[in-house]
Parts: structure tokens; sequence; C-alpha cells
């Protein structure tokens, strides 16, 4: 199972590489333009896809469960980990470090995830579908334990939801 994830991220990530690439060969400049909010509300902004856009596509929709919520986000990490290689300018040490590497702010300035996407709240915090922080705790440099507190609120309770590095769950 984590074999055919990891595969399935590394392959999104490969696309996603390709097309960035042919699309700044190919695009004429365009000149700006200033947005409408209703623009803005029909979808993503515009620019080329990011990685997070497939991986962490309809994030906390009620029609998944809450788990497949941090099984996305765990595929985004695979991901960023198979990238970003140099994590010692940019070590994670949790929630806070985790959302700027993923917004861009690593060796490769790579952005994974967009300033306004769901999984984000307005002070820039990984959040669960419940809008509580996740509890992000590194195991090793390229191993992330993610914690949410459920649907009780509270962390550290029995209704936690966890993901190992692995991807498997408790």
């Amino acid at each position: 199972m984590l074999r055919r994830i990891l595969i399935t991220a590394i392959i999104v990530l490969l696309l996603w590489f390709g097309l960035t690439f042919i699309n700044r060969e190919q695009a004429p400049p365009t000149s700006a333009s200033p947005q409408t909010s209703s623009s803005h509300a029909a979808g993503p902004p515009p620019g080329p896809p990011l990685p997070g856009d497939a991986l962490l596509a309809d994030y906390a929709s009620p029609d998944t469960a809450p788990i497949e919520d941090l099984r996305k986000l765990h595929n985004v990490l695979a991901g960023y980990f198979s990238v970003v290689k140099d994590l010692t300018r940019h070590p994670i040490g949790g929630n806070a470090d985790l959302a700027a590497c993923l917004l861009g702010e690593n060796v490769n300035r790579q952005a994974f995830i967009r300033p306004d996407h769901p999984i984000l709240d307005e002070s820039g915090l990984l959040i669960d579908r419940w809008g509580n922080p996740f509890f992000i705790h590194p195991e090793a440099a390229r191993e992330l334990t993610i914690r949410s507190a459920g649907i009780d609120l509270e962390m550290f309770t029995a209704d936690d939801l966890i993901i190992l590095p692995t991807g498997l769950t408790p």
C-alpha cells in the first residue's frame, strides 16, 4: 500500500515537473491584470498546478473519512521529501516549519501547496477538517508523525487520528 502511494506521488510530481517546464517554454508572457473576487472564488489561483493541488483534492470533504485527510497530507510529504533533498537548511520541527516548507520556504524554493488552500488556517498552520492545527512530531529528518485532535477537538485523547511516518495508522 505504501509502495503504491509513493509511486503515485512520484508520478504526480514527475508529471507536474514536465508540465511546468513545458508551460514555461511555450507560454507567452501575459500582462498583469487585476483579479476579481468572483474569478478567484471560481477555482484555484492562476498559475501552474502545484503538487498539492492533485494530492489534496477534496481535502476535508464530508464524503471522505477524516483519516483520508491525514493520508493526503502524508502523500504530499512523500512528494516533498522525494523532491527536496537537503533538509539541513530548513529543518522541520513542527507544524509551522512544515507549513512554511510546503509553501516554498525550502532549499528548492518549490511550493507544494497554495497559501489559500483549506489545509491552512489564517495564521499559516496546517489544520484538520475541524480547524485545529495538526500536531507534527518529527521522528527523524524525513519521518513525521501527523496527529489530528479528532472530533472532540482535544489533542491526545482516544479519538485522535494518527498517521505514522510509514503512512500507516497505529
